[in-house]
């Protein structure tokens, strides 16, 4: 079986994992893996085109989700204040009744057989529970905050996206550009506390073919109404105590057996994970600011 190896994508980075996630969207009947030889590098089995097309597939999936109708798209009106009129806002933080109306439409495209929407609905947040604003908590995966917005940040990265950018990316690493990121790279913390000198100053990076890809293994990581909370799979803690923990496997598998194992808990014995084909676990801390932003923290390996 064919099988190509994925330099730039990094399994123990939070930011390379989820985007090998999303490689499995993307690439039909893909399998993924990664490497046990202390690179942690992904592959994927079952393409048997070139690199090239792969970039170029990447690259097509991020075009095609340009439309306003894209199953990942989500916006509402924010009302209006002293300082401005009425805004149309691509985030996951609206009043619980806008995103009320979004699930409904998201289960009618399910019952319609587009699963796409209802994916990513279930992924974003819940209609259940709210945060002290008394607007729906979202994913634990949400990063932004102030006037930064999520969606609108991935319809921004979204559009930057080309294959000779994936190519780089992708086979051989090292793709960052000037531009906004989701956070979701621990290197892209800006927090001056842990730096020698001011930070904003300076602008962002983005890896735009990770970020992609990342948001499109979104889906794999729903969350889910526990009480008055939000669980997000993978994520354990709440509040400025949070960490997202995953498996790394060595034995390429599937989408569905993908799901499952980012599902299980790993925590035990290490033998048995051996025996299934998980070779590591990873955990990143997810840190906060005073303001709401998020970042995930280096993470730590455990073989």
């Amino acid at each position: 079986m064919s099988r190509i190896q994925l330099v730039g994508v990094d399994g123990s980075n939070p930011l390379g994992f989820l985007a090998a996630l999303g490689l499995l969207s993307v690439v039909p009947d893909a399998k993924l893996g990664f490497s046990e030889d202390g690179s942690f590098l992904a592959f994927v089995d079952g393409f048997k085109e070139t690199e090239s097309d792969l970039a170029a597939l990447v690259a097509a999936d991020a075009q095609a989700s340009a439309g306003p109708d894209a199953p990942w798209r989500f916006t509402y009106t924010k009302g209006a204040t002293k300082k401005q009129g009425p805004q149309e806002v691509a985030d996951l933080k609206p009043p619980p009744d806008e995103f009320k109306k979004f699930l409904a439409t998201c289960v009618m495209a399910w019952l319609s057989g587009n699963e796409a929407a209802a994916g990513y609905a279930a992924a974003y947040g819940t209609d259940v529970v709210v945060d002290g604003k008394r607007n729906t908590k979202p994913t634990a995966f949400h990063f932004t905050a102030a006037q930064q917005t999520f969606l609108g940040a991935v319809e921004n990265i979204r559009a930057s996206v080309t294959a000779k950018w994936v190519q780089q990316s992708l086979f051989r690493g090292h793709g960052e550009r000037p531009g906004s990121n989701l956070r979701w790279d621990p290197s892209s913390e800006r927090n001056w506390a842990l730096m020698a000198n001011n930070p904003s100053g300076k602008g962002t990076c983005v890896d735009a073919p990770l970020e992609w890809l990342a948001f499109r293994g979104l889906p794999l990581l729903p969350s889910f109404p526990r009480g008055t909370r939000i669980v997000t799979t993978g994520v354990v803690g709440r509040g400025d105590d949070m960490t997202f923990t995953w498996p790394l496997w060595s034995v390429p598998v599937s989408r569905q057996t993908t799901r499952s194992a980012i599902q299980m808990d790993w925590s035990g014995s290490a033998k048995e994970r051996m025996a299934r084909g998980i070779f590591a676990i990873c955990s990143s801390a997810i840190r906060r600011t005073s303001q709401g932003f998020g970042n995930f923290r280096p993470s730590s390996i455990t073989c």
